[in-house]
């Protein structure tokens, strides 16, 4: 079974590809920010869903 891989900042268990910044894992890129969190708890993936979760906005760049 794989390890549990969890967000340094929130500590959430990340099922879905991370965001590495320094060597450290976040869940998203507010995290990795420092916080707050941006992840969407009520729509977080299932365990077996192999897609990422994207962020529509970062750094004030809306992304296309």
């Amino acid at each position: 079974m794989p390890e549990e891989i969890t967000c340094d900042n929130c500590g959430i268990v990340i099922r879905w590809q991370p965001t590495r910044n320094g060597g450290r894992i976040y869940c998203c890129a507010g995290c990795a920010q420092g916080g707050p969190c941006q992840c969407d708890y009520d729509n977080l993936p299932r365990p077996g869903e192999v897609k990422a979760l994207a962020c529509r906005e970062v750094y004030g760049l809306l992304a296309e």
